[in-house]
């Protein structure tokens, strides 16, 4: 019976205290919401979260002059409304994300990223856009110009999006920006008529990367071809590098001889130990050369 009225005594301390800091709670909630009420915006800080990284398509102070056409500095906070001010920050084309909070001195925070461009598109009825890393188109700004490479013969804008070729460019662009080596190297990707993709270098041969649908190891096999046979001294030999099939590699010279044998460069694919790929060269006949052809390096807009 004793130890029953003390679990009875536990019970109903702990119920008490319950009750106590549940009233203590809605007090203090009271009391925020009466103190919001009367705090006012005391100011508004703009913050780029990727300061430094790349140039800016919106400024600081272009966000802060959306933001002040709603007149939010001497308000009360609740009369101010966030979500609004936040969707027609969104609504600029070069902006990926915003946040926006309040602080306990009543400042108003706003934080923004912008879209990073990838490659900048040149249509073929001459209209131009940037592709950023999630295939968005993006508008071409006066503000600023970012140095990333140009793809050209892209279809008209009225045309039917194609969500394939989007998607290649995209990855494309994205291993570019990531690779010191190929950022440097690359000037522009041309697309043929028939959807193949041209690579253009800012030294060395025109680069014939076919559909590109295995990028990631063409620039593999590619950088080991510069490596071991263009730096050597063999940059200007070679007009053209055909890698539509990832695991081989066809260079023509330039200015050949009608008997000059064209060379296939055929890389072995990395051993177990991860090294680096091999090029081998062996000499194709001419019945075989047929199957490549040169074309001319296009012309940049």
């Amino acid at each position: 019976m004793q130890r029953n009225r003390k679990s009875y005594r536990i019970h109903a301390g702990w119920l008490i205290a319950s009750m106590l800091l549940s009233a203590s709670l809605v007090v203090l909630f009271v009391f925020a919401a009466q103190q919001n009420q009367r705090q006012i915006c005391r100011g508004i800080i703009v913050e780029h979260m990727r300061t430094g990284s790349h140039p800016e398509f919106i400024s600081a102070s272009d966000v802060l002059k959306t933001i002040r056409n709603f007149h939010p500095e001497g308000k009360p906070l609740h009369q101010i409304d966030l979500h609004a001010m936040e969707l027609v920050l969104q609504q600029i084309p070069w902006m990926q994300h915003v946040v926006m909070f309040f602080d306990t001195h009543g400042k108003l925070h706003v934080r923004y990223a912008q879209r990073i461009p990838l490659l900048l598109v040149y249509t073929t009825d001459r209209k131009s856009f940037y592709l950023d890393k999630e295939g968005r188109q993006i508008p071409v700004s006066d503000q600023y110009r970012p140095d990333v490479p140009i793809v050209t013969g892209w279809f008209s804008l009225n045309h039917q999006h194609d969500s394939v070729l989007t998607q290649r460019l995209t990855q494309i662009g994205i291993l570019l920006m990531d690779n010191r080596f190929w950022n440097a190297q690359v000037q522009q990707i041309a697309i043929q008529p028939d959807g193949r993709l041209l690579m253009i270098p800012t030294v060395g041969p025109v680069i014939q990367l076919g559909k590109a649908e295995r990028f990631d190891l063409q620039c593999r096999v590619l950088q080991a071809f510069y490596e071991q046979v263009l730096l050597k001294g063999y940059m200007q030999v070679y007009d053209t590098v055909d890698v539509s099939v990832p695991s081989q590699i066809m260079a023509i010279r330039k200015s050949m001889p009608a008997d000059t044998q064209l060379r296939q460069l055929q890389f072995a694919h990395q051993d177990t130990n991860g090294g680096q790929p091999r090029v081998a060269m062996m000499p194709i006949t001419n019945q075989q050369s047929v199957f490549l052809h040169h074309t001319q390096k296009p012309l940049i807009p």
